[in-house]
């Protein structure tokens, strides 16, 4: 067993020792090479309070703000459950450690999202300039130009706080974990989401479908004519070319002859 001598020797020559100091030690050594590779991790909540809840990370004491508990409040029923954690701020000088539950859970799922997926969501909140909709614990911003082809002048006649929706990803930063999304991409016909949303959510995946490969065209076509324009400068390129060589030559020839006829 190791162990740290933390005092000098007494008048009997007895040492005190710490296993504890060591343990303590080595476990800010683990909390710290966790924060360096970022990675997520997992660890039990031993307790909740009215800001959030606490959790062991290496036998050390970690907060989680209730803000960056994922899709549930910290109540008792969180204690002994096991969530993947990333931190927020590792100090050992003041003792502090502040992980996020939020912050795994939407790094995660982000890794599994691409440009044009059809998701489910939660309106969360309207605002002036669109809706704020949940996907798996991340927010992500529905614009209101966004929503359907058609001008949307009262959004609150379109969309809820609560409704569930189905949208489409247009967007997204992983490194921030923010989203863009689209309904109106999902539309059969242009209106649908304001006529008849119903119909626009069952036909989701099917017109996604049609919506993206017609997107594919068009970019296949802007491929196809950016390199008809590349080979055709290439060629008046060749033709301006052989069109001063010819030039040169004939300049030449002229020369010599006005040279001879000076001579002569």
């Amino acid at each position: 067993m190791s162990f740290e001598i933390i005092s000098e020797e007494d008048e009997n020559g007895q040492l005190m020792v710490s296993v504890r100091r060591i343990q303590y030690r080595q476990a800010w050594e683990e909390v710290e090479a966790k924060r360096d590779t970022d990675e997520a991790f997992e660890a039990e909540c031993v307790s909740v309070n009215r800001g959030g809840a606490i959790f062991l990370v290496a036998g050390l004491r970690a907060f989680l703000p209730g803000s960056h508990l994922t899709g549930r409040l910290p109540d008792e029923d969180l204690i002994g459950q096991t969530l993947p954690l990333k931190f927020l701020e590792v100090n050992q000088d003041d003792n502090k450690l502040v992980v996020s539950n939020r912050r795994a859970v939407v790094e995660a799922q982000m890794e599994d999202l691409s440009r044009g997926d059809v998701i489910d969501g939660i309106v969360k909140a309207l605002k002036p300039y669109g809706a704020f909709v949940e996907v798996g614990g991340m927010s992500g911003l529905l614009h209101i130009s966004q929503i359907s082809m058609d001008r949307i002048n009262d959004l609150e006649a379109v969309l809820e706080p609560g409704q569930k929706i189905k949208c489409m990803i247009i967007d997204h930063d992983k490194v921030n974990g923010r989203i863009a999304l689209s309904t109106k991409t999902l539309e059969p016909e242009p209106g649908d989401m304001i006529k008849d949303p119903q119909r626009v959510y069952e036909m989701a995946e099917e017109t996604a479908r049609v919506y993206l490969e017609k997107q594919e065209a068009e970019r296949k076509k802007r491929e196809a004519s950016a390199k008809d324009i590349v080979l055709g400068l290439g060629d008046a390129l060749d033709d301006l070319s052989a069109g001063m060589d010819s030039a040169d030559e004939s300049g030449g020839d002229d020369a010599s002859d006005n040279l001879d006829s000076l001579l002569s």
